[in-house]
């Protein structure tokens, strides 16, 4: 933040108010800064504001080529499915482990887990969630763009979980706030993949095990799977969107 302009017009203000206290003010404006950036963090639909905002230092980006081979199949499964609607769940499901193992196992190195416990999360969940999680990896290497709902251009973090959740069927409003309210309240111990991963200001999708999210992250980042850092874990709220 830039510092205050000109020292010679504060000596000005304080030759004329004898009684002025430079301290007492900086102190005030301080505290007036302080209380405009909790709000906005508390308030925006984006999350550039406040203490909560993504932490760009932790975040280790898949690799462009990596990032769009996963995103290809994701394309591949979703269409799969979209053509498949006349036939059983259960057969949709055998559909959509084609994809399951291919993906997982990318996924699952770039963010040093278990790709076997990784898979068996997205197998195990329904077709809904699967579906939901198909829509949001098509999007990894999307730009994050603030107010921006452009599937394959450009999408903020509420605009994608809007974009996933409507691939399954399930219209989700815009605005991060708005989609917290709009779903269940979950324990940590209680999310499934699908599920909703939110903070003041910011929302994101989880991959089914634990803290692991795909989310639209912030500018100059665009759409990826990361892992919640240990030090925000305590701030998140999970909410169940099918609930």
């Amino acid at each position: 933040m830039a510092g205050p302009k000109g020292q010679q017009n504060m000596s000005a203000q304080v030759s004329y108010y004898p009684n002025f206290r430079p301290q007492f003010g900086l102190a005030v404006v301080r505290f007036a800064i302080l209380v405009l950036i909790l709000s906005f963090g508390f308030l925006s639909t984006s999350h550039n504001f406040g203490p909560f905002s993504v932490q760009t230092a932790e975040a280790k980006p898949m690799p462009a080529i990596e990032s769009a081979w996963v995103a290809m199949q994701a394309q591949l499964a979703v269409e799969a499915l979209d053509s498949a609607d006349e036939i059983s769940a259960v057969e949709q499901r055998d559909v959509a482990s084609r994809w399951i193992k291919s993906i997982a196992l990318i996924v699952a190195e770039h963010l040093e887990i278990s790709n076997k416990d990784l898979e068996l999360a997205w197998l195990q969940s329904d077709l809904a969630r699967q579906k939901a999680l198909f829509a949001a990896l098509t999007q990894l290497g999307v730009p994050y763009k603030t107010n921006a709902d452009e599937p394959g251009i450009a999408l903020d973090c509420s605009a994608l979980i809007k974009f996933a959740w409507s691939n399954a069927g399930v219209k989700m409003p815009r605005g991060s706030a708005q989609q917290y309210a709009f779903g269940e309240r979950i324990k940590s111990s209680e999310v499934q993949l699908g599920d909703l991963a939110w903070y003041p200001g910011h929302i994101s999708m989880s991959l089914g095990l634990e803290n692991l999210v795909i989310q639209a992250p912030t500018n100059g980042r665009s759409v990826e799977v990361h892992k919640i850092d240990e030090s925000r874990v305590n701030w998140v709220r999970w909410v169940d969107p099918t609930a």
